[in-house]
């Protein structure tokens, strides 16, 4: 009698540099988490909690394809060189004839030619948030008091631009409900 494959596939969103973030959105509910941190401590992943949480990650992994998923606060402010770190690790732990599959969500302001760059190169799958036409994003999503729309668009359009793969992460509120069209 043949068994089927088991499968324990999960999902973990790993956030590197826990709620922080460069924007200020008002539904936020990461805003007043960042109390929780140390004010002394770093805020970003050690890179020995990295180096377990990949390793882990991988030898959890049943399928072939293993799924890294990194969201925030917004995950960019960690910097390309913890990315670097990260698929270097991923690199050393995988074994022969598994693939690797990343994903960032992001807010999408910080994005600029080096972090294009660097998708590319490593495979990177980019989701951005985007909450609708200009001003439904706008409503809520704020760097201090000043909407983030058209930043947020200039590096969804590089992402693009370069063939980059990207969706897009839309929250669905009270303001923008009513209007599933214009979304």
């Amino acid at each position: 009698m043949a068994m089927d494959k088991i499968t324990r596939e999960f999902q973990v969103f790993v956030k590197p540099v826990g709620a922080r973030c460069n924007l200020s959105c008002s539904y936020c509910y990461y805003l007043d988490k960042i109390e929780l941190y140390d004010q002394g401590s770093p805020l970003r992943m050690s890179d020995y909690i990295l180096s377990e949480y990949i390793r882990q990650h991988i030898k959890a992994t049943t399928d072939d394809t293993v799924f890294f998923s990194w969201h925030g606060g917004e995950p960019l402010l960690a910097g390309l060189d913890f990315y670097r770190k990260a698929v270097a690790y991923q690199k050393k732990y995988l074994p022969a004839g598994k693939k690797l599959l990343n994903g960032i969500q992001t807010n999408g302001t910080l994005i600029n030619e080096d972090w294009c760059s660097f998708f590319i190169d490593e495979g990177f799958i980019a989701g951005v948030s985007i909450d609708g036409p200009e001003p439904f994003h706008n409503r809520f999503r704020k760097a201090g008091n000043t909407g983030v729309f058209d930043s947020v668009i200039a590096g969804y359009s590089m992402l693009r631009r370069h063939g980059i793969p990207s969706e897009i992460l839309c929250v669905v509120n009270a303001e923008n409900m009513e209007h599933p069209n214009r979304l």
